[in-house]
């Protein structure tokens, strides 16, 4: 395999593992329960978990992992602001990771799309170029990655079948920044880099400015 092909391998890889984190994402924002905990930035496109619930106990059966909340927050204040600019790709990146976490409480992406006259596969078709492009964003970052709770995840999509593992095995080769989802952190500060949060910031400060003007 050449360099070109084995880059283009590991990117796929990379978009599976990028789909697995929004996936697991949406999961553990639709069980968290206390408010002010859910991240502001996605507060727009979720609906109220507790009053739409098809099972009257369906929220209280799984209880996000210290873990999965810090990776959620990873995904819904870093990953989607700062990786997918488009607004519209957001939402239906948003939207379809949603449908597949918890399509008793938000439905199907089909329905979504139908309701909302968007073209479904039109829809699709940009949600997958919106997870590219986070996909390869990460590997040109050095940030630590962060594995989903794969058995929490891969039963949501039985479609993926033993590809989950094989995918997590080839990004583990490639990937050196690869980490499992019970990883305790490891602070060092000679690497510490926030400029994510100060840009975040920068871009917040002149939007309160504008408003203000």
């Amino acid at each position: 395999m050449t360099e070109l092909s084995e880059d283009a391998a590991l990117l796929a890889d990379t978009v599976l593992f990028v789909r697995a984190r929004f996936i697991e994402a949406a999961d553990s924002f639709a069980h968290v329960q206390v408010s002010g905990t859910r991240p502001s930035v996605a507060s727009g496109f979720w609906p109220a978990m507790i009053s739409e619930t098809v099972d009257g106990d369906y929220v209280s059966r799984y209880r996000p992992s210290p873990g999965a909340l810090s990776r959620m927050e990873e995904v819904m204040h870093h990953w989607l602001p700062d990786h997918i600019g488009d607004a519209e790709q957001r939402i239906l990146v948003l939207k379809w990771s949603a449908s597949i976490a918890v399509p008793k409480l938000v439905g199907s992406f089909r329905s979504f799309c139908k309701k909302t006259g968007r073209n479904r596969t039109t829809a699709e078709r940009r949600a997958d170029v919106a997870f590219y492009s986070v996909a390869s964003s990460l590997l040109k970052s050095v940030e630590l990655l962060r594995e989903p709770d794969w058995h929490r995840v891969v039963p949501m999509l039985p479609e993926w079948g033993s590809e989950i593992g094989m995918v997590a095995e080839r990004v583990t080769e490639r990937h050196n920044h690869w980490r499992t989802a019970d990883a305790k952190p490891t602070d060092l500060p000679e690497s510490r880099d926030f400029t994510w949060a100060d840009d975040r910031n920068d871009r917040r400060r002149r939007g309160v400015e504008r408003k203000a003007g």
